[in-house]
């Protein structure tokens, strides 16, 4: 008895695969034709969300150095040590995420100039 319940649940189950093929097949026709509309949109979206990033950075460690500078000009010893470090945080973070943008930058370019990119193909 156990044998036939385990030969309809393979069949049912291969059934299933056949129908869930099938409808993969339907649905990729239609997401070829959206690939390159759907790179070009991932493109532009990256690199806003890039430029937004670095810019919050670099705007939130300017705000973080200004603060550190106030706290070193209030005279106290305490506030003057916490203020050197807060002046550090902000200019390394400042540092940091432009050599990360040149660093990246440096990388697409050394790609994409000896003939390689970004483009990618449906495996199918």
């Amino acid at each position: 008895m156990t044998m036939i319940k385990n030969k309809w649940r393979t069949r049912g189950l291969s059934a299933a695969a056949v129908t869930m093929g099938t409808a993969l097949l339907v649905n990729s026709q239609a997401t070829i034709v959206h690939a390159a509309a759907l790179e070009e949109t991932a493109k532009n979206t990256g690199t806003k969300v890039i430029t937004f990033l670095i810019l919050l950075t670099v705007v939130l460690g300017a705000i973080g150095a200004a603060l550190g500078i106030a706290m070193m000009a209030s005279g106290n010893q305490m506030l003057h040590a916490s203020g050197t470090k807060k002046v550090m945080i902000g200019l390394a973070s400042i540092v940091g995420i432009l050599c990360l943008g040149l660093g990246v930058t440096w990388i697409v370019q050394t790609v994409t100039g000896a003939g390689g990119g970004f483009n990618w193909q449906w495996p199918f």
